[in-house]
């Protein structure tokens, strides 16, 4: 059987893990969506759960396409049960769900609509509010863009997995969650990065509130487990080194496109969290800390060229260039320092 057959036009994927009642949301709004039920698939993965799945099987009698594959083992991260909803997939289209989250219920009839023929990944606005949280820098113009530029219409801020993809751009490249041995954090990250680096165009929806992105009570979100964390030098150094291999990679990005990428990424990631120095202090101790460093070092020497590192944001340049320079911990605090001195001596 050709893995890329259509045979219905969205295949919903969910990774689902313990959600009990907190997963109804998501499934009343797939049950409500305006466009028919014979023309989507709800793919849900259980990661070997330890609570029955009786809320979800209750909803085989209201979504029609509902599908439950469970898992030989449990995971721990939502990467390989995503991966496996989207082996399973046989939707035109693939769109990626947290089981706390619910969609408009106009969602997948307009992306799929709006995407055509030659969107593959497709960027619906999140809702913003008291209980919803979502990045909102791509959405801030409040327009539509069939075509998105990675460099000036802030996609690189949206890489979240809540979005929808065309399934032969996913299987054609090889478009996969790595497995959490090497990627436990950010994984959607480096999804995404590939995701863009192979579609022929990118597709943002602003007009309206897509995607609502739910906190739950008990602060029990996919995602927001302790080990979700760069407590570990090779977790913040094989997430950098990733990106930077897929981005170079691209056959739909020229040079100075991956160069302004590469600079735009890490500027990105090492004003995450803090900043590097945060994620420095939370290493075990000194020698995990140049570890960290070293590694780092080794990354921008291979992958920036030293143009690339003037088109790195304020915010981080100077970690940047610090870090190159051969700085360790303590020098990069100093740093910091003077370069908070001079910038308080510049403002009075």
């Amino acid at each position: 059987m050709n893995k890329n057959q259509d045979n219905f036009r969205v295949s919903v994927v969910i990774a689902h893990y313990n959600a009990g009642n907190y997963i109804r949301k998501a499934l009343d709004s797939l049950a409500r969506q305006t466009m028919p039920q014979t023309n989507f698939e709800v793919i849900l993965v259980d990661d070997k759960s330890t609570k029955p799945l009786d809320v979800i099987l209750a909803y085989q009698e209201k979504i029609n396409n509902l599908k439950i594959i469970r898992e030989e083992q449990n995971h721990g991260y939502p990467s390989i049960p995503r991966n496996h909803g989207i082996d399973q997939a046989s939707g035109t289209f693939v769109m990626l769900m947290d089981q706390d989250d619910h969609l408009a219920d106009n969602t997948l009839e307009r992306f799929v609509s709006f995407a055509g023929d030659d969107s593959d990944v497709i960027i619906g606005k999140y809702a913003q509010g008291k209980y919803y949280n979502g990045t909102q820098v791509t959405f801030k113009a409040g327009k539509n863009i069939k075509d998105a530029s990675m460099l000036t219409d802030h996609i690189l801020n949206s890489l979240a997995p809540h979005k929808m993809y065309r399934r032969a751009m996913l299987n054609n490249y090889g478009v996969r969650f790595y497995d959490s041995d090497y990627i436990p954090i950010e994984e959607d990250q480096v999804f995404n990065i590939k995701a863009y680096s192979v579609a022929r165009k990118i597709s943002v929806l602003a007009d309206q509130d897509y995607y609502f992105w739910n906190q739950r009570a008990d602060l029990g979100n996919l995602g927001k487990s302790s080990t979700y964390t760069y407590n570990a030098p090779w977790k913040y150094l094989n997430i950098l080194s990733a990106v930077f291999t897929i981005i170079e990679a691209s056959p739909v990005w020229d040079q100075h496109e991956q160069s302004l990428l590469k600079a735009m990424y890490i500027g990105r990631l090492f004003h995450s969290y803090g900043t590097v120095l945060t994620i420095l202090k939370i290493q075990q101790n000194d020698e995990k800390r140049e570890q960290l460093i070293v590694g780092l070092r080794e990354i921008i020497d291979k992958h920036l060229e030293e143009n690339d590192i003037w088109h790195v944001c304020q915010q981080s340049q100077w970690l940047v260039i610090g870090i190159k320079a051969g700085m360790n911990y303590d020098a990069l605090q100093n740093f910091k320092k003077s370069i908070d001195k001079n910038a308080e001596s510049v403002q009075s």
